[in-house]
């Protein structure tokens, strides 16, 4: 064990770097940014769940006075992006799958301009059915949402796994029927947990400047600036080496601004106009437009012995992954192989599948895929000590990894300290006392 007062940093208050520019008010964000000769955009949102694009008509628009670009699908160099599938349009094309989709977007001297321009866009819609809930979006009379990806990627709206070209991701993990049969008791109960909206007091921003003859600078507010990079390079059909991408200080993030958001669009305008461009969002376009925590809808059976030892678990779950894939593949792999918590449960079996729906995209938000199975784990070990009439806190105990185990993966645990967690959060929390 290392002593604190051996290290100047380790084990001691440090204030942040930023702090005194932030309580100050010293911090440029980048809704406060302006470069010299910069536009303003607009973007144009889809009224509709899920609709046939018939027509987009910008003639007006461009014929407004003050505005420098207007684009579309058609506009867009290469249109669809994707973290784990190539499934996401910057700009839609063809057709609409969530309210609140970008459809086009404007470019103007003046934030009033761009917005009468985007105003003056006519788009003709032929409304088709929609689907909201993952569960019914499974059935096989549902919707169909991505019918030109059918096959390799989707079943209907099922999520093709790309590793294995299964409809769900799968754990197994010894033999959990004997599992259940071993067991003096067995719980089942099913959960749900509803998507979630990050709001941080920064809406999302991008500025976007051409730079040269044949690069592109874009300021925004942005997570993952270099795992993006890439993407927008792809975007404008641009080297990466000819892109540079600057976060300036973040007003808040909380895992949903880790995928592209504005950058796409805005980069497009800029290398339309040949100008600089800003977008931002206001709060309700961002309540419409980005992402939200994926909701899931689990189902759990849990065998245990009298003394509270667990046996089996089995587990389904149905991901909401909204209109397009995203991150909600790498969500689900999460709850797929460690939903079942810190517990050493020697007979596992999971399934859980990806769902698309006519809802905003899925994002990351705090806990990225383990809040959701946390919830419904922690749930069945509280009925399962009911049920024992045993001391909750003594049964997770009881169960919890120890170093020297392994998990259902095949992973050595090492260094584990759940249990200097519990003890330490019983004591805070006066446990004995109230128990």
């Amino acid at each position: 064990m290392y002593e604190k007062e051996t290290y100047d940093v380790i084990g001691k208050s440090r204030p942040r770097v930023d702090a005194v520019k932030q309580v100050t008010g010293q911090v440029q964000y980048l809704g406060d940014m302006h470069v010299k000769d910069m536009l303003y955009a607009k973007a144009v949102l889809s009224t509709e769940h899920h609709a046939r694009i018939l027509s987009i008509d910008t003639a007006e628009a461009e014929k407004l006075p003050g505005v420098h670009a207007v684009v579309t699908a058609k506009d867009v160099p290469h249109n669809l992006i994707g973290i784990t599938l190539d499934d996401t349009p910057v700009l839609a094309e063809g057709k609409v799958r969530y309210k609140g989709e970008m459809v086009a977007a404007v470019a103007a001297e003046t934030y009033d301009i761009a917005c009468r321009a985007a105003k003056l866009i006519k788009v003709v819609y032929e409304r088709l059915p929609a689907v909201f809930d993952p569960r019914e979006a499974m059935k096989a009379d549902a919707p169909v949402i991505h019918d030109e990806m059918q096959g390799k990627d989707y079943k209907g709206n099922i999520h093709v796994v790309p590793a294995t070209g299964e409809l769900c991701q799968k754990l197994r993990h010894g033999d959990v029927e004997e599992g259940f049969k071993q067991s003096d008791i067995i719980i089942e109960h099913k959960f749900a947990t509803c998507p979630q909206k990050p709001l941080p007091i920064e809406n999302f921003c991008t500025l976007a400047a051409p730079d040269g003859n044949d690069g592109m600078t874009i300021w925004s507010t942005q997570q993952c600036v270099f795992g993006n990079a890439g993407h927008l390079a792809k975007v404008i059909q641009m080297p990466l080496s000819k892109v540079r991408v600057i976060c300036p200080a973040m007003g808040g993030g909380f895992g949903e601004k880790n995928q592209l958001g504005t950058e796409p669009v805005t980069a497009v305008l800029a290398l339309k106009a040949r100008r600089p461009v800003k977008l931002e969002l206001t709060t309700e376009e961002s309540l419409q437009f980005t992402g939200t925590k994926h909701p899931m809808y689990f189902t759990y059976k849990l065998g245990a012995k009298k003394d509270g030892t667990l046996v089996a678990m089995k587990r389904e779950c149905i991901t909401g992954a909204g209109a397009y894939r995203s991150v909600a593949m790498l969500i689900t792999m999460k709850v797929t192989y460690w939903g079942a918590g810190p517990y050493n449960i020697p007979n596992q079996h999971a399934d859980c599948y990806v769902v698309a729906t006519n809802k905003q995209i899925g994002s990351a938000f705090r806990g990225f895929g383990m809040a959701q199975p946390t919830f419904a784990t922690e749930v069945m070990m509280d009925m399962l000590a009911e049920k024992l009439n045993m001391d909750p806190l003594e049964l997770r105990k009881k169960n919890i990894y120890r170093d020297g185990d392994h998990m259902a993966t095949g992973q050595a645990v090492r260094a584990a300290g759940i249990e200097l967690v519990l003890d330490a959060v019983a004591a805070m929390a006066g446990w004995e006392k109230t128990s």
